[in-house]
């Protein structure tokens, strides 16, 4: 049978074929779905070692849906959109406690105004609309500044994950501006409408009282149950931002089961690899070179139907093809039998192959025992050959999939001699101070061998840092969104602190009077803001806990758990802004000279 007749076969999955269904609207996709069913189960008759089913996958599915093997093209999954809106949406709300936050302290400062206003002839509708003019035009504002700072930022966001170019378009269009200018409507109503309906509300009689007291639940008051949403809000933003950094840096310094360090990987592009090999062995800095099909651990894969004895049933194993300098030059641990000893020329001559411990689980080799296990012969894409090595597990895939069966089959000279685009590496371990010098010798021998073709060399490390370039971004995203939410925070409690202060500066006064000194006075004014912070730690704290433990972290089987640490960094530098903020406004408040503030008593 041809390679051409191989690929149309029924069984074949793998042949890039794509067929779109337009639907009649209103329906029924169940129905379509059992027609599909009854393909399915007629074709699978005349083949009783596949089963083939097909599956309906809306449009919006593709690339907001579960990444497939051999996928149309780049997916975000669903969960990354849904948690970069819940941030977005997070600071937006954020902002807008803040904005609310700091137009009760102003307002109350031009209570006498709205009261006089009032007496004059001003109704609660005018006093309304006066605030939600105000909040309307601040929002307006910090669109066109938002706009601004979009234009510098977007070349740096655009650099930290260029692959989401394929996804998402960053072009203002008109359409675009016109939602742009409505959402900053919509932010700005409601971020005014609690100020206009508060102080709509208030008679005139009570001009000259203190509404702040004015309890909204367990006796908080607006002010401060303001200061707690946006607190626990921040927190959570914080306290994900550093979770999310070190769960990344964990994952980039895992233990995947063999070595990866000084060790370079140059694509062959079709070139046959013995003078290439003869010349790197020749360079002082190579301490060892291999051969492999594809690099592991990155998200590649490559499979073969495995089957063993005459068990009916036969699975998919991941596979690569290597020399046998690939197991000594990656550290990888042999617990039973040796590298090939047969050195084949032609890909029909192969007769050996080495497992991992989990190929001998999934087939009931010699009942899982290794060293039984040794000479045991498997067939592999029909071909029958003998087990000579049992391998440590390790991870051939990303982290965020299992350990699968892995099966390695050794490398002959004609081994990429296909048409299935696959060109082979050749992996170079070197030992250099300069790792910038000895690339560039490097390429400089491939460009003696190979004039035409780029030089494509990578080292190990930054190939598993490129494959997470995704859960990197949206770290870095994350953090920039944290550092905009704790700042927003911040000018909101200072915003507090300063109103505070200056409501409370003649009780400082008298206190200084009778021998209060700063301390005593940063603790009287910190010790309710403290209080808010604390119980904005112990909602806040838990529900990043549980969100990365049930959520997050379980896209990934191999993680280390949330740290004490990672948990409480945020607190603690909330904590330091605060102190910072409330001691600064205390201080001066409290180095004011209390003849001049009592004075007028």
């Amino acid at each position: 049978m041809s390679k051409n007749q191989e690929l149309q076969k029924w069984v074949n999955v793998w042949q890039r074929n794509y067929i779109y269904l337009l639907l009649p609207e209103n329906t029924n996709v169940s129905d379509i779905q059992m027609q599909l069913d009854a393909i399915c189960a007629e074709e699978n008759k005349a083949d009783d070692k596949a089963e083939i089913y097909f599956t309906l996958l809306p449009l919006h599915d593709i690339v907001l849906g579960e990444e497939l093997s051999n996928s149309i093209g780049p997916v975000m999954p669903a969960i990354v959109l849904w948690i970069i809106s819940g941030l977005t949406l997070v600071v937006i709300l954020s902002a807008c406690f803040n904005y609310t936050n700091l137009s009760i302290a102003r307002s109350m400062r031009r209570y006498k105004e709205i009261g006089l206003r009032k007496v004059i002839g001003a109704g609660s509708s005018q006093v309304r609309l006066q605030f939600l003019t105000e909040a309307v035009i601040v929002s307006l504002v910090a669109l066109l500044l938002s706009f601004g700072i979009f234009l510098v930022l977007r070349p740096q966001f655009i650099n930290i994950a260029p692959e989401l170019l394929k996804m998402v378009k960053l072009d203002i269009t008109i359409p675009m501006a016109l939602m742009f200018v409505a959402f900053a409507l919509v932010v700005g109503i409601v971020a005014g409408s609690l100020p206009a309906i508060f102080f709509a509300k208030v008679g005139i009689i009570h001009a000259l009282k203190d509404v702040s007291s004015i309890k909204v639940f367990k006796g908080l008051s607006y002010r401060r149950a303001l200061v707690l949403v946006q607190y626990t809000l921040t927190l959570i933003f914080i306290t994900s931002a550093v979770i999310g950094y070190v769960q990344y840096k964990d994952i980039l310094a895992f233990d995947l089961g063999f070595s990866t360090e000084n060790i370079l990987n140059i694509s062959l592009q079709k070139n046959k690899p013995e003078a290439l090999i003869n010349k790197l062995k020749a360079m002082p800095e190579v301490t060892g070179v291999s051969q492999s099909r594809l690099l592991t651990s990155v998200g590649n894969a490559w499979g073969g139907s495995m089957k063993y004895k005459d068990l009916h049933d036969s699975a998919i194993v991941l596979t690569n093809i290597v020399d046998e300098n690939y197991i000594p030059l990656h550290g990888y641990k042999l617990i039973a039998g040796q590298n090939f000893i047969t050195r084949p020329v032609t890909k029909d001559a192969t007769s050996e192959v080495i497992v991992n411990e989990k190929t001998l689980k999934r087939f009931s080799i010699a009942n899982g025992d290794p060293e039984k296990a040794i000479g045991q012969e498997v067939l592999l894409n029909n071909k029958k050959l003998a087990i000579v090595g049992v391998m440590k597990d390790f991870h051939y895939g990303k982290l965020d999939s299992n350990i699968e069966p892995v099966v390695l089959t050794y490398l002959t000279p004609d081994a990429f001699l296909t048409s299935d685009g696959r060109d082979g590496l050749v992996n170079v371990r070197v030992n250099t101070s300069n790792p910038i010098e000895t690339m560039a010798k490097i390429e400089a021998v491939w460009k003696s061998l190979d004039p035409v073709h780029p030089f494509e060399g990578q080292f190990y490390d930054d190939a598993i840092e490129e494959a997470y370039n995704e859960l990197s971004a949206m770290i870095k995203v994350i953090g920039f969104l944290s550092f905009i939410a704790i700042s927003i925070a911040s000018l909101g409690l200072l915003g507090m602190v300063v109103f505070t202060t200056e409501t409370r500066l003649k009780e400082i006064s008298i206190r200084k009077v009778l021998g209060a000194t700063s301390g005593n006075l940063v603790l009287l004014l910190s010790r309710g803001f403290v209080m808010l912070l604390a119980i904005s730690a112990l909602i806040a704290l838990p529900i990043t806990y549980i969100f990365f433990e049930n959520v997050v972290l379980t896209n990934f089987p191999f993680h280390n758990p949330v740290g004490i640490g990672e948990l409480f960094a945020g607190l603690l530098a909330v904590l330091a802004i605060a102190f910072v903020m409330i001691g600064s406004q205390t201080i001066k408040a409290a180095q004011s000279n209390p003849a001049e503030v009592l004075k007028s008593e």
